[in-house]
C-alpha cells in the first residue's frame, strides 16, 4: 500500500513538470516567434557573398539564387511576391543609399554564419550610430507597391513596407496651335492684256498639320485698290482673268482649320494692260508737185499682241503752201508691227478726202496706201509715251506718180 502511494505521488510530480515544460516551452516559443531583432553588424549572416557593388551585380544574385529566394518569400508568408520580384527586378530603378540608424525592415532573408538553409528574421531594426551602404527599389503587385533594401556587404533582400501604387496622373495631350499654311506660289504670264487668261500655281503650298482647303486670289492696283478677287475652292491651280491696271496679285490660303497663310509669302508684281489706248499724230508732209501740208490725227490704237496692233486714225491736212494739191480730211487704217522694244513700222489704207478738182490728180479725193516707221523716244510702252515717225502716202493709182504726187511727211506721236 505504502509503495501504491509512492507511485501514484509520482506520476503526479511528473505530471506536474510535463506540464510546467510545456507551459515554459510555449511561453518561449510564442516570445522567440515575436521578437524583434537589433542589427549591428552587416555581413555576419550574410544571404550572398561576396559583397555586391552594382545594381547588376543585384540583379545577377536574384538570378543566380533563383530557389533561395523563392524558399525566403515561402519563409516569410508571401510566396505571391516572388513571380512580380523576379521579373520587376530587371526594369524598376534601383537607387543606392546609406541607411541610417532607425532603419526598420518588416522582415530579411539570411543565412546562419552564411551557410545552410534560407532563414526569415523579422522585424528588424538597424542600430548602429554607423550607416550601411545598400539598394533600395519597388515592386508592384495587385494595386501594392512593396519597398524592398538589400545591404551591399551581405546581400539580405528585406521587406520595409507596402503602400499603395500612386494613381497614374492623367495625361492631358498639350493643346497644339494649328499651324498655318505656307504658300507657294507661280504665276505665269505676269504682264498680260485685260481679259487675257493667266495661270495661278500654288500646288507647292504645304499645311503640316491640315489640309487647305481654299485660295483666295486678289488683284490689286498700284494705288493699293483691289480691282478684283476671286475664291477658288478643293484646287491650288486655277485659270483667272487679268483686270486692267492690277499691278501685283496675292493668294492668300485657309486650311481646314480657318488658319490663313501670310501674304507676303505669296505676293508677285503683275502688269495687266488695256488693249485699247487713245493716240494723237501732229506732222508735215511734202508733195513735191508742190505742196506743203500740216496734219494731225487723233484715233484709237488695239492691240493683238505686244508685237501687232491695229491703229485707227481721223483727221485732217490743211494745206500751207502750194500750188497744187488742197486741204484734205483723213480717215486711215493702218496695221503696226512693233520689235526692239521701241521701234515700229505700219502699213494700211487711208482716206484723202478733199472738196476741190477731182479732175486734177494732186487734189482729187483718193485712197491711199500709207507706209511708215518710227521709234518710241520718251516714256515707256505702257505709260504716256511720245514716238517720231516718218510715213509716206500715195493713192493706189498713183504709186507711178510717187514722187510728183505721194506725200512725204514725219511726226510725232502721241500715245496715251
Amino acid at each position: 500500500m505504502y509503495l501504491n502511494k509512492f507511485n501514484s505521488g509520482g506520476r503526479d510530480l511528473n505530471r506536474i513538470i510535463m506540464s510546467v515544460i510545456t507551459v515554459a516551452m510555449l511561453v518561449f516559443g510564442l516570445s522567440t516567434a515575436n521578437a524583434s531583432t537589433t542589427l549591428m553588424t552587416i555581413g555576419v549572416s550574410p544571404f550572398y557573398q561576396p559583397p555586391l557593388t552594382t545594381v547588376e551585380t543585384l540583379r545577377a544574385m536574384v538570378l543566380e539564387k533563383g530557389q533561395d529566394v523563392k524558399k525566403g518569400f515561402e519563409k516569410a508568408g508571401r510566396p505571391e511576391l516572388y513571380a512580380p520580384f523576379v521579373a520587376q527586378i530587371e526594369t524598376t530603378q534601383i537607387e543606392r543609399l546609406d541607411f541610417q540608424k532607425g532603419s526598420w525592415f518588416e522582415w530579411m532573408f539570411f543565412k546562419k554564419n552564411g551557410k545552410g538553409v534560407v532563414r526569415v528574421a523579422k522585424d528588424v531594426t538597424w542600430a548602429n550610430e554607423t550607416t550601411f551602404p545598400g539598394f533600395k527599389f519597388d515592386i508592384d503587385y495587385k494595386g501594392s507597391r512593396y519597398t524592398f533594401a538589400v545591404p551591399l556587404g551581405c546581400g539580405n533582400i528585406a521587406l520595409m513596407g507596402m503602400s499603395a501604387v500612386p494613381a497614374k496622373a492623367k495625361v492631358v495631350p498639350p493643346v497644339v496651335a494649328n499651324l498655318a499654311p505656307r504658300c507657294g506660289m507661280k504665276v505665269s504670264p505676269v504682264r498680260a492684256f485685260c481679259g487675257e487668261v493667266i495661270t495661278v500655281d500654288a500646288s507647292s503650298s504645304t499645311d503640316n498639320d491640315g489640309t487647305i482647303e481654299e485660295m483666295k486670289i486678289v488683284f490689286v492696283d498700284d494705288m493699293g485698290k483691289v480691282v478684283r478677287e476671286e475664291v477658288i475652292n478643293d484646287t491650288l491651280v486655277a485659270d483667272v482673268a487679268m483686270p486692267y491696271g492690277a499691278s501685283s496679285l496675292t493668294v492668300t490660303l485657309t486650311d481646314n482649320d480657318g488658319e490663313t497663310s501670310a501674304q507676303e509669302e505669296c505676293t508677285v508684281a503683275v502688269a495687266g494692260v488695256s488693249r485699247v489706248r487713245f493716240l494723237a499724230d501732229v506732222g508735215y508732209y511734202r508733195q513735191f508737185d508742190p505742196a506743203n501740208y500740216l496734219f494731225g490725227r487723233i484715233g484709237l490704237e488695239y492691240k493683238f499682241n505686244e508685237q501687232f496692233a491695229v491703229l485707227a486714225l481721223i483727221g485732217g491736212a490743211p494745206q500751207v503752201e502750194g500750188h497744187d494739191g488742197a486741204s484734205a480730211f483723213i480717215i486711215d487704217l493702218l496695221a503696226e508691227y512693233s520689235f526692239g522694244s521701241r521701234y515700229f513700222v505700219d502699213l494700211g489704207v487711208g482716206g484723202w478726202i478733199t472738196d476741190a478738182d477731182d479732175d486734177l490728180e494732186a487734189e482729187n479725193s483718193q485712197l491711199d496706201l500709207v507706209a511708215g516707221f518710227g521709234a518710241r523716244i520718251y516714256g515707256e510702252p505702257e505709260d504716256f509715251n511720245a514716238s517720231l515717225f516718218v510715213e509716206v502716202r500715195s493713192a493706189f493709182d498713183e504709186l507711178d506718180g510717187l514722187y510728183d504726187y505721194g506725200r512725204f511727211g514725219a511726226g510725232v506721236r502721241f500715245r496715251f
